[in-house]
């Protein structure tokens, strides 16, 4: 990850005066970019141990992210660690129904990583998924530590069954309405580098690439995950004047099982 912050401020009242280090690297950053159908928990417990509405709407800019002579992705993911909700000088935890501004935005995707797509096998896919799964709180247990590998997803649906051992949780897998936890093609994958080369868990995955990555056609966007989503979400969930667009509101694309369900932020 890449934080671009060069200073943090020393005080609130230095982010009140001066705008710049209160909105990571957005342009316009009153600007809106979409419209939240409700509210929207960003804290760590809601961005990382379960369906976020930011995670799985970041999740299908990656998927609708197109370049000259580059194939289409068919799936794609975000890991919950890359959406933050700290803020740079207030918290972001609860996003309100209704406008996200760009400065909102690109605080909680703050590290400004590089979009990349590449070919992996079926298994590979599953291995990532099962480490995004791994380390989920079963229901009952409180959750401490939600772990910032757990992957938002766009392009298909998942079930995880958090009652299983940490290696096999993942019971559902389909791209595009088809089962890929069955033998068959190679799957297209769109996933930030910071999840391929650095993250918990997924780089491993990557690590361990049957021919390596320069086997797998690997594409590195030039936008940055941020401006990639913010133009998505003005495409798709920001209606001009006297249009109705759909607002942003997430969906149960990952069924949960047998897993602990954090509540709002108490902060």
């Amino acid at each position: 990850m890449r934080l671009l912050l060069a200073a943090a401020p020393v005080a609130l009242s230095a982010c009140i005066a001066y705008n710049e280090p209160c909105s990571g690297v957005a342009d316009n950053p009153n600007e809106p970019v979409a419209s939240l159908a409700g509210v929207v928990y960003m804290d760590k417990p809601n961005a990382r141990h379960a369906n976020n509405a930011i995670g799985q709407g970041a999740a299908e800019a990656f998927l609708a992210a197109t370049e000259p002579g580059v194939k289409t992705s068919r799936f794609a993911v975000i890991n919950g660690g890359g959406l933050r909700g700290e803020g740079l000088c207030v918290p972001r935890t609860i996003l309100p129904a209704g406008a996200l501004k760009s400065g909102v935005l690109h605080e909680i995707m703050l590290f400004e990583n590089r979009l990349l797509s590449l070919d992996v096998t079926r298994e590979e896919l599953r291995a990532l998924m099962e480490a995004s799964a791994a380390r989920l709180t079963p229901a009952g247990l409180p959750i401490v530590n939600p772990p910032g590998e757990f992957l938002h997803i766009a392009g298909g649906t998942m079930q995880i069954n958090c009652a299983n051992p940490a290696t096999a949780r993942v019971t559902q897998l389909t791209v595009g309405g088809e089962d890929v936890l069955l033998p068959g093609a190679a799957v297209r994958l769109a996933i930030t580098d910071f999840n391929v080369f650095s993250g918990t868990g997924t780089s491993d995955v990557f690590a361990n690439l049957s021919g390596g990555l320069a086997s797998r056609d690997v594409h590195t966007f030039e936008l940055s995950d941020a401006r990639i989503v913010e133009r998505h979400f003005k495409a798709h969930y920001l209606p001009p004047q006297g249009q109705t667009f759909p607002s942003l509101s997430v969906d149960n694309r990952i069924d949960l099982v047998g897993c602990a369900t954090p509540g709002p932020p108490t902060n």
